[in-house]
């Protein structure tokens, strides 16, 4: 296995261009945190060959919200694998129209505008559909590899979610509810700009050690300090 994509032990990371679809490898099956665009499943299939397992070990792809970037490449994944789809009902609803945004608006500053409007509105507007066998409320713990908690975290999307894995020392996966490209940040495009800073603070409060992006590079220890130092009670 590519060290450089070994985040913890249990846990790899897939690069596809700078978007990161990660895996839960567990003996008994694998669990994928969203798929990416179009065309990344040849670069998950790759992942699993250099770990030694098969397309039909990936038993469940959680999808933290219905954008091209995350769910665009679902159909081909859930396809090749068999999978089962776990997905807020907001979101979930979203894609099985084959709809990949809502209204939204740039995040204050000109990288942001910048990026919204000539990135985000050029990128697919649609997404190909995908039933999605389970929905997910705010709080559920899901059944898989010792229990992830669904955490949900409106404003960058009505329905996304935030999957805080128990496993390795707590591992958040925060698809875009947070980036750490530069630096960690905000989602530079949201619905609702309140409940986006609403959902930040949600995440300061928890507990974990590694948190991995959708955008950016993973934190590896004491990860829940530096959303704390940003987003924190004391940061209000």
């Amino acid at each position: 296995m590519d060290g450089k994509h070994l985040v913890t032990q249990n846990v790899y990371r897939v690069d596809s261009g700078d978007m990161h679809v990660f895996l839960i490898v567990q003996p008994e099956g694998i669990a994928a945190i969203d798929a990416g665009f179009p065309g990344t499943w040849a670069l998950v299939q790759q992942a699993l060959a250099d770990l030694g397992r098969q397309p039909q070990d990936v038993r469940d792809i959680l999808v933290t919200h219905c954008h091209p970037d995350h769910a665009g490449g679902l159909a081909e994944m859930k396809q090749a694998t068999g999978a089962k789809v776990w997905m807020h009902t907001a979101d979930a609803d979203m894609l099985e129209q084959g709809k990949a945004f809502r209204s939204w608006k740039a995040a204050p500053g000109f990288g942001n505008w910048w990026f919204g409007y000539r990135v985000v509105r050029n990128s697919p507007q649609h997404v190909e559909p995908v039933k999605v066998e389970n929905r997910v409320g705010p709080g559920d713990v899901i059944p898989l590899a010792g229990g992830i908690k669904a955490i949900h975290t409106p404003g960058h999307s009505a329905g996304h979610l935030v999957f805080l894995w128990a496993g390795d020392g707590g591992v958040l996966f925060t698809g875009d509810a947070v980036n750490n490209v530069a630096e960690l940040s905000g989602p530079p495009i949201y619905e609702d700009g309140k409940l986006t800073a609403d959902s930040l603070r949600r995440l300061a409060s928890e507990k974990f050690q590694v948190a991995c992006f959708g955008h950016g590079e993973p934190i590896v220890g004491d990860a829940d300090a530096q959303f704390r130092a940003q987003w924190g009670a004391e940061q209000r």
